[in-house]
């Protein structure tokens, strides 16, 4: 099946599908020299001054556009033979970048070099282990709202009124957008709060621990 170019990185792509095979291979031979993190913006500075002939801008579109090609491939699970296949086709489907046919054995080449860079393999495995799970978090909501108390005349002004606040979380599961609302107080909020400050207090104290070892941080 073709693999779709998602509009944003098209630009990315077309620089990619055109660059010499001289700047793929300095690009390639950058890569390797940087350590490992999931910043492509550092990563960018770092190999801006061996890729000289890509701009700035461009650099970091195409670091960004590679990283997220190397995610899909890794958290889909497909060979990577067939994902250069399947890439190549989505190239050669897309309007925007027409391709002429005859390219496509040079391309073909000059992706499979793009798309088995050490440094992004690496990153991609990375992220996946960190969101190795049966559902992954999407977003987050919390709506307030007063509601009103009536006694045994429902015409007669509330007696009183209580506080709520209705958590909506949104996450996927199965390649599927869901979510779920749970119903809050002022205490569950208390509660909810400190739970999320110890969490940030341990991701610090782990952060840090990986920096004493030397380990490479490669999450967000």
């Amino acid at each position: 099946m073709p693999f779709q170019i998602p509009k944003d990185d098209i630009e990315a792509v077309r620089t990619l599908a055109r660059m010499p095979n001289a700047t793929v291979g300095a690009l390639i031979a950058a890569l390797k020299t940087v350590p490992l993190t999931a910043d492509t913006d550092e990563i960018a500075k770092r190999i801006a001054d061996q890729v000289s002939p890509l701009t700035p801008k461009q650099l970091e579109a195409v670091l960004d556009a590679l990283y997220g090609f190397y995610f899909i491939r890794e958290l889909s699970g497909v060979p990577r033979p067939t994902f250069l296949r399947d890439f190549i086709d989505g190239l050669c489907d897309a309007p925007e970048l027409k391709i002429d046919k005859t390219e496509i054995p040079k391309l073909t080449a000059k992706f499979e070099k793009l798309l088995n860079i050490d440094t992004f393999n690496a990153l991609s495995k990375a992220k996946r282990l960190q969101r190795d799970g049966e559902r992954l978090y999407c977003d987050a909501k919390i709506v307030s709202d007063i509601r009103p108390v009536f006694g045994s005349k429902p015409t007669s002004r509330p007696a009183g009124a209580v506080i709520t606040h209705s958590l909506k979380l949104g996450y996927h599961e199965g390649g599927e957008h869901k979510e779920f609302h749970v119903v809050l107080d002022r205490i569950d909020l208390d509660r909810f709060s400190d739970i999320v400050e110890r969490a940030q207090a341990k991701d610090r104290v782990l952060r840090g621990l990986l920096k004493e070892t030397q380990l490479a941080d490669l999450g967000v």
